[in-house]
Protein backbone atom coordinates (compact mmCIF):
# COMPACT_ATOMS: atom_id res chain seq x y z
CA UNK A 1 0.00 0.00 0.00
CA UNK A 2 0.89 3.57 -0.50
CA UNK A 3 1.74 5.26 2.57
CA UNK A 4 -0.22 8.25 1.42
CA UNK A 5 -3.33 6.33 0.27
CA UNK A 6 -5.58 6.80 3.62
CA UNK A 7 -4.90 10.52 3.68
CA UNK A 8 -7.29 12.55 2.17
CA UNK A 9 -10.58 11.80 0.36
CA UNK A 10 -10.84 15.38 -1.15
CA UNK A 11 -8.19 17.96 0.95
CA UNK A 12 -5.21 16.31 2.94
CA UNK A 13 -5.46 16.93 6.77
CA UNK A 14 -2.55 17.98 8.05
CA UNK A 15 -0.92 14.89 10.47
CA UNK A 16 0.21 16.25 13.61
CA UNK A 17 4.19 14.95 13.70
CA UNK A 18 4.27 13.81 17.42
CA UNK A 19 7.55 11.91 17.43
CA UNK A 20 10.32 11.72 15.00
CA UNK A 21 12.43 8.81 17.09
CA UNK A 22 9.62 6.79 17.15
CA UNK A 23 8.21 7.48 13.92
CA UNK A 24 11.49 7.09 12.26
CA UNK A 25 11.63 3.35 14.28
CA UNK A 26 8.18 2.58 13.55
CA UNK A 27 8.63 3.75 9.27
CA UNK A 28 12.24 1.28 9.84
CA UNK A 29 9.95 -1.75 11.21
CA UNK A 30 7.30 -1.54 7.78
CA UNK A 31 10.33 -1.36 5.69
CA UNK A 32 11.70 -4.38 6.30
CA UNK A 33 8.48 -5.86 6.81
CA UNK A 34 7.25 -5.23 3.34
CA UNK A 35 10.77 -6.09 1.94
CA UNK A 36 10.96 -9.36 3.27
CA UNK A 37 7.81 -10.43 2.22
CA UNK A 38 8.09 -11.62 -1.40
CA UNK A 39 11.22 -13.59 -0.23
CA UNK A 40 9.08 -15.33 2.34
CA UNK A 41 6.68 -15.62 -0.44
CA UNK A 42 9.26 -17.11 -3.20
CA UNK A 43 11.08 -19.79 -0.46
CA UNK A 44 7.22 -21.21 0.04
CA UNK A 45 6.26 -21.93 -3.58
CA UNK A 46 8.36 -25.75 -3.05
CA UNK A 47 5.87 -26.71 -0.56
CA UNK A 48 2.40 -24.76 -1.20
CA UNK A 49 0.31 -23.61 -3.75
CA UNK A 50 -0.62 -19.71 -3.57
CA UNK A 51 -4.36 -20.02 -3.02
CA UNK A 52 -3.68 -21.95 0.41
CA UNK A 53 -1.01 -19.61 1.32
CA UNK A 54 -3.56 -16.55 0.71
CA UNK A 55 -6.21 -18.89 2.45
CA UNK A 56 -3.90 -18.80 5.59
CA UNK A 57 -2.11 -15.68 5.73
CA UNK A 58 -4.80 -13.04 5.33
CA UNK A 59 -7.27 -14.58 7.83
CA UNK A 60 -4.54 -14.76 10.29
CA UNK A 61 -3.37 -11.42 10.23
CA UNK A 62 -6.77 -10.54 10.17
CA UNK A 63 -7.83 -11.73 13.68
CA UNK A 64 -5.01 -9.86 15.37
CA UNK A 65 -7.25 -7.10 14.31
CA UNK A 66 -10.69 -8.30 16.29
CA UNK A 67 -9.27 -6.68 19.39
CA UNK A 68 -9.46 -2.83 17.41
CA UNK A 69 -12.85 -3.87 15.99
CA UNK A 70 -14.50 -4.92 19.12
CA UNK A 71 -13.46 -1.61 21.08
CA UNK A 72 -14.32 0.43 17.94
CA UNK A 73 -18.03 -1.64 17.63
CA UNK A 74 -18.22 -1.10 20.87
CA UNK A 75 -18.09 3.06 20.79
CA UNK A 76 -19.95 2.90 18.10
CA UNK A 77 -17.06 3.98 15.60
CA UNK A 78 -17.79 0.66 13.94
CA UNK A 79 -21.58 0.09 12.23
CA UNK A 80 -23.08 -1.35 9.60
CA UNK A 81 -22.55 1.59 7.39
CA UNK A 82 -18.59 1.83 7.86
CA UNK A 83 -18.39 -1.76 6.83
CA UNK A 84 -20.45 -0.59 3.43
CA UNK A 85 -17.88 1.76 2.30
CA UNK A 86 -15.41 -1.10 2.99
CA UNK A 87 -16.61 -3.08 0.46
CA UNK A 88 -15.36 -1.17 -2.78
CA UNK A 89 -11.82 -1.27 -1.16
CA UNK A 90 -12.55 -4.77 0.19
CA UNK A 91 -12.87 -6.33 -3.43
CA UNK A 92 -9.86 -4.23 -4.44
CA UNK A 93 -7.39 -5.52 -2.01
CA UNK A 94 -8.85 -9.33 -2.81
CA UNK A 95 -7.97 -8.58 -6.39
CA UNK A 96 -4.42 -7.61 -5.23
CA UNK A 97 -3.85 -9.76 -2.94
CA UNK A 98 -4.97 -12.68 -5.19
CA UNK A 99 -2.55 -11.85 -8.04
CA UNK A 100 0.22 -10.88 -5.31
CA UNK A 101 0.47 -14.16 -4.21
CA UNK A 102 0.56 -15.65 -7.16
CA UNK A 103 3.05 -13.32 -8.74
CA UNK A 104 5.94 -15.61 -6.21
CA UNK A 105 5.49 -18.70 -8.95
CA UNK A 106 6.00 -16.69 -11.85
CA UNK A 107 8.72 -14.03 -10.82
CA UNK A 108 11.49 -13.79 -8.43
CA UNK A 109 11.35 -11.90 -5.48
CA UNK A 110 13.99 -9.44 -6.69
CA UNK A 111 11.66 -8.62 -9.39
CA UNK A 112 8.54 -8.20 -7.75
CA UNK A 113 9.96 -5.51 -5.36
CA UNK A 114 11.06 -3.11 -8.18
CA UNK A 115 7.56 -4.05 -10.02
CA UNK A 116 5.40 -3.50 -7.13
CA UNK A 117 6.82 0.55 -7.45
CA UNK A 118 5.10 0.45 -10.73
CA UNK A 119 1.64 0.78 -8.52
CA UNK A 120 1.86 4.11 -7.90
CA UNK A 121 1.28 4.89 -11.74
CA UNK A 122 -2.18 3.35 -10.90
CA UNK A 123 -2.37 5.58 -7.76
CA UNK A 124 -1.96 8.61 -9.55
CA UNK A 125 -4.35 7.39 -12.50
CA UNK A 126 -6.90 6.91 -10.23
CA UNK A 127 -6.83 9.95 -8.30
CA UNK A 128 -7.04 12.02 -11.35
CA UNK A 129 -10.58 10.39 -12.36
CA UNK A 130 -11.77 10.31 -8.90
CA UNK A 131 -10.24 13.88 -7.43
CA UNK A 132 -10.66 16.73 -9.79
CA UNK A 133 -7.95 18.56 -7.85
CA UNK A 134 -5.74 15.84 -8.63
CA UNK A 135 -5.89 16.70 -12.68
CA UNK A 136 -3.33 19.36 -11.45
CA UNK A 137 -0.75 16.87 -11.98
CA UNK A 138 -0.89 16.98 -15.76
CA UNK A 139 0.27 20.45 -15.84
CA UNK A 140 3.43 19.75 -13.96
CA UNK A 141 6.22 18.82 -15.65
CA UNK A 142 7.74 17.40 -12.86
CA UNK A 143 4.97 14.77 -13.38
CA UNK A 144 6.15 13.86 -16.56
CA UNK A 145 9.75 13.50 -15.30
CA UNK A 146 8.48 11.12 -13.31
CA UNK A 147 6.27 8.96 -15.12
CA UNK A 148 8.38 8.72 -18.74
CA UNK A 149 11.26 6.60 -16.55
CA UNK A 150 8.82 4.68 -14.43
CA UNK A 151 7.29 3.38 -16.97
CA UNK A 152 10.09 2.98 -19.00
CA UNK A 153 11.76 0.98 -16.20
CA UNK A 154 9.03 -1.40 -15.88
CA UNK A 155 8.91 -2.38 -19.66
CA UNK A 156 13.06 -2.33 -19.93
CA UNK A 157 13.13 -5.33 -16.54
CA UNK A 158 9.71 -6.77 -18.33
CA UNK A 159 11.75 -7.44 -21.27
CA UNK A 160 15.28 -8.20 -19.86
CA UNK A 161 13.38 -10.75 -17.65
CA UNK A 162 11.63 -12.78 -20.13
CA UNK A 163 14.62 -12.68 -22.48
CA UNK A 164 17.11 -13.84 -19.90
CA UNK A 165 15.24 -15.91 -17.22
CA UNK A 166 13.88 -19.02 -18.19
CA UNK A 167 11.46 -18.76 -15.53
CA UNK A 168 9.90 -15.69 -16.05
CA UNK A 169 7.24 -15.85 -18.90
CA UNK A 170 4.44 -12.73 -19.95
CA UNK A 171 2.31 -14.26 -17.79
CA UNK A 172 3.97 -13.56 -14.78
CA UNK A 173 5.08 -9.43 -15.79
CA UNK A 174 0.73 -9.49 -16.66
CA UNK A 175 0.07 -11.11 -13.02
CA UNK A 176 2.06 -8.44 -11.35
CA UNK A 177 0.99 -5.43 -13.92
CA UNK A 178 -2.91 -6.03 -12.83
CA UNK A 179 -1.30 -6.48 -9.08
CA UNK A 180 -0.48 -3.14 -9.89
CA UNK A 181 -3.51 -2.14 -11.07
CA UNK A 182 -5.72 -3.57 -8.18
CA UNK A 183 -3.41 -2.28 -5.34
CA UNK A 184 -3.36 1.70 -7.31
CA UNK A 185 -6.66 1.93 -7.49
CA UNK A 186 -6.79 0.01 -3.77
CA UNK A 187 -5.30 3.23 -2.16
CA UNK A 188 -7.77 5.50 -3.98
CA UNK A 189 -10.57 3.70 -2.73
CA UNK A 190 -9.21 3.97 1.14
CA UNK A 191 -9.02 8.02 0.23
CA UNK A 192 -12.03 8.09 -1.45
CA UNK A 193 -14.71 5.85 0.88
CA UNK A 194 -12.68 5.50 4.69
CA UNK A 195 -11.60 9.38 4.62
CA UNK A 196 -12.40 10.24 8.31
CA UNK A 197 -11.89 6.91 9.36
CA UNK A 198 -9.49 5.90 11.86
CA UNK A 199 -7.08 3.60 9.26
CA UNK A 200 -6.58 0.56 11.92
CA UNK A 201 -10.50 0.27 11.62
CA UNK A 202 -10.95 0.63 8.35
CA UNK A 203 -8.45 -1.96 7.33
CA UNK A 204 -9.27 -4.19 10.21
CA UNK A 205 -12.91 -4.19 8.61
CA UNK A 206 -10.97 -4.54 4.81
CA UNK A 207 -8.65 -7.65 6.11
CA UNK A 208 -11.45 -9.46 7.42
CA UNK A 209 -13.86 -8.94 4.51
CA UNK A 210 -11.13 -10.12 2.39
CA UNK A 211 -10.24 -12.83 4.39
CA UNK A 212 -13.89 -14.60 3.60
CA UNK A 213 -12.85 -14.52 -0.11
CA UNK A 214 -9.39 -16.01 0.60
CA UNK A 215 -10.98 -19.08 2.38
CA UNK A 216 -13.68 -19.15 -0.16
CA UNK A 217 -10.54 -19.59 -2.87
CA UNK A 218 -8.39 -21.93 -0.95
CA UNK A 219 -11.18 -24.23 0.18
CA UNK A 220 -12.65 -24.17 -4.24
CA UNK A 221 -9.21 -23.90 -5.79
CA UNK A 222 -6.78 -24.24 -3.34
CA UNK A 223 -4.98 -27.93 -2.21
CA UNK A 224 -5.35 -26.83 1.89
CA UNK A 225 -4.66 -30.80 2.49
CA UNK A 226 -0.97 -29.86 2.30
CA UNK A 227 -0.71 -27.98 5.34
CA UNK A 228 -0.60 -31.36 6.97
CA UNK A 229 2.40 -32.17 6.02
CA UNK A 230 4.33 -28.95 5.12
CA UNK A 231 7.90 -28.52 7.73
CA UNK A 232 7.91 -26.68 10.54
CA UNK A 233 10.24 -24.46 8.78
CA UNK A 234 7.82 -23.80 6.49
CA UNK A 235 4.85 -23.34 8.89
CA UNK A 236 7.16 -20.38 10.51
CA UNK A 237 7.81 -18.74 7.42
CA UNK A 238 4.16 -18.86 6.43
CA UNK A 239 3.21 -17.23 9.88
CA UNK A 240 5.58 -14.92 9.72
CA UNK A 241 5.00 -14.25 6.41
CA UNK A 242 1.30 -13.21 7.60
CA UNK A 243 2.40 -11.60 10.35
CA UNK A 244 5.34 -9.15 8.90
CA UNK A 245 3.78 -8.67 5.51
CA UNK A 246 0.19 -8.29 6.69
CA UNK A 247 -0.41 -7.97 10.39
CA UNK A 248 2.34 -5.74 11.61
CA UNK A 249 3.70 -4.19 8.32
CA UNK A 250 0.32 -2.50 8.16
CA UNK A 251 0.05 -0.91 11.76
CA UNK A 252 4.05 0.11 11.33
CA UNK A 253 2.88 1.96 8.41
CA UNK A 254 0.21 3.89 9.90
CA UNK A 255 2.15 4.33 13.00
CA UNK A 256 4.89 6.19 11.13
CA UNK A 257 2.22 7.95 8.85
CA UNK A 258 0.66 9.24 12.24
CA UNK A 259 4.29 10.80 13.59
CA UNK A 260 6.15 11.48 10.25
CA UNK A 261 3.63 11.97 7.64
CA UNK A 262 2.52 10.17 4.58
CA UNK A 263 4.80 12.28 2.61
CA UNK A 264 8.52 11.13 4.20
CA UNK A 265 6.98 7.65 4.44
CA UNK A 266 5.97 7.46 1.21
CA UNK A 267 9.83 8.18 0.26
CA UNK A 268 11.49 6.13 2.29
CA UNK A 269 9.69 3.12 1.27
CA UNK A 270 11.65 3.47 -2.25
CA UNK A 271 14.23 1.53 0.11
CA UNK A 272 12.36 -1.81 -0.16
CA UNK A 273 12.90 -2.90 -3.64
CA UNK A 274 16.58 -3.06 -2.80
CA UNK A 275 16.18 -4.75 0.40
CA UNK A 276 14.40 -7.15 -1.10
CA UNK A 277 16.59 -8.04 -3.61
CA UNK A 278 19.62 -7.75 -0.91
CA UNK A 279 17.73 -10.28 0.74
CA UNK A 280 16.35 -12.55 -2.45
CA UNK A 281 20.50 -12.70 -2.96
CA UNK A 282 21.28 -13.69 0.47
CA UNK A 283 18.47 -16.58 1.31
CA UNK A 284 17.47 -17.52 -1.84
CA UNK A 285 20.27 -17.24 -4.04
CA UNK A 286 18.65 -14.98 -6.87
CA UNK A 287 20.92 -12.30 -8.63
CA UNK A 288 20.05 -9.75 -11.22
CA UNK A 289 21.61 -8.14 -14.62
CA UNK A 290 23.13 -5.00 -14.92
CA UNK A 291 20.51 -3.97 -16.92
CA UNK A 292 17.93 -5.00 -14.68
CA UNK A 293 19.14 -3.44 -11.84
CA UNK A 294 19.24 -0.32 -13.78
CA UNK A 295 16.03 -1.30 -14.94
CA UNK A 296 14.72 -1.42 -11.58
CA UNK A 297 16.64 2.04 -10.32
CA UNK A 298 15.20 3.59 -13.29
CA UNK A 299 11.92 2.67 -12.01
CA UNK A 300 12.38 3.35 -8.49
CA UNK A 301 13.58 7.17 -8.98
CA UNK A 302 10.83 7.51 -11.29
CA UNK A 303 8.21 6.91 -8.81
CA UNK A 304 10.23 8.68 -6.68
CA UNK A 305 9.73 11.66 -8.96
CA UNK A 306 6.38 10.82 -9.55
CA UNK A 307 5.59 11.40 -5.53
CA UNK A 308 7.62 14.61 -5.80
CA UNK A 309 5.38 16.26 -7.91
CA UNK A 310 2.50 15.00 -5.92
CA UNK A 311 3.78 16.58 -2.66
CA UNK A 312 4.01 19.52 -4.78
CA UNK A 313 0.87 19.41 -5.73
CA UNK A 314 -1.13 19.37 -1.85
CA UNK A 315 1.53 21.93 -0.52
CA UNK A 316 0.28 24.44 -3.10
CA UNK A 317 -3.78 23.53 -2.54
Amino acid sequence: MNAGAESRGGARPRVPMTGGVSGATFLLGNILCWAAVPVLLRYLTHSIDAWTANGFRYPMAAVLYWPILIVAWRSGRLNRRLIVRCLVPSFLAFGGQVLWALAPYYLPASAIGFFMRFALVFTLAGAMLVFPDEKKLLSLSSFYVGLVPCVAGFFAMSVSKVQFDAEVTPVGIGIILLCSVFFGFYGVSIRYFLHGIHPLVGFGVVSNVVSIGTIAAMLMVGRYEDLAVVTDRDWMVLVGSSVLGIALGHYFLYSAVARLGAAISSAAQTLIPFLTALLAARVLGESMSMLEWCAGITMVLGAAALLRAQNRLVAKS
